[in-house]
């Protein structure tokens, strides 16, 4: 079933289908964490429904983002829920294969992902929509890192969420790539929780030396909102 949710931001909405993949906690918290530093032209891989790209082109200093996804229903949504909120002119998005993508190299300053998580085979098959966004049957990590680096220009952010069993893996991969690993946050459920997400800043060119900030708490002892998750919930 297609759902129209509100973003509360700009009075924006957003397409769904119940029956795919719907964005969650995940996408909230990368927008804010990328959004955490300047940018002008961004690009979101596997964009999905568009939650990325609607939630970075609600910033000021957004000039362009780019969305690319492979899912033709899942662009059919957001270029629906573009056109809707009337900003077509800034947000565009692209239905390829991030692996084989025809934007321009060395361009984006800011390149974002919410990848598929799980490797293939991991757990119950879910419906072919869902599995795109859960696990890397069509893309890996290592061709998510490819095709940043290839988009961003020399001194651009590379900014993902993956989850904390993955961390080892998934910071070799980017450095790899050219992408160095700059910021790390660690999302917990509760204080008293193992983290159940990972946030990471890379730097095209930039040398070896990792910050690690202080935990990203959501909710309190009580289920309530912590403060920090409250400044960056806008829905």
């Amino acid at each position: 079933m297609i759902r129209l949710d509100d973003l509360f931001v700009h009075g924006w909405k957003i397409y769904q289908d119940t029956d795919g993949f719907c964005f969650g906690t995940d996408a909230i918290l990368l927008s804010a964490f990328a959004a955490e530093k300047r940018f002008s032209h961004a690009v979101d891989l596997c964009c999905g429904t568009g939650i990325l790209p609607l939630l970075l082109a609600s910033y000021d200093c957004a000039k362009h983002v780019c969305g690319v996804e492979i899912s033709p229903h899942s662009v059919d949504l957001a270029r629906r829920s573009v056109s809707l909120n009337g900003i077509g002119d800034r947000v565009e998005i692209l239905c390829e294969d991030l692996r084989s993508c025809s934007l321009p190299c060395g361009k984006a300053d800011l390149v974002t992902a919410n990848p598929p998580y799980f490797l293939p085979g991991s757990g119950k098959e879910p419906r072919k929509e869902v599995l795109i966004g859960r696990q890397e049957d069509l893309c890996t990590f290592s061709d998510v890192t490819d095709c940043a680096s290839r988009l961003l220009k020399f001194g651009g952010r590379f900014c993902f969420v993956h989850k904390p069993e993955r961390l080892c893996e998934v910071m070799s991969v980017a450095s790899a790539c050219g992408l160095e690993p700059k910021v790390l946050r660690l999302v917990y459920p509760k204080a008293d929780r193992p983290p159940e997400l990972i946030l990471v800043e890379c730097k095209k060119g930039a040398a070896s030396g990792l910050k690690v900030e202080p935990p990203f708490v959501l909710y309190e002892s009580d289920g309530s909102e912590t403060e920090m998750f409250h400044a960056v919930h806008r829905f």
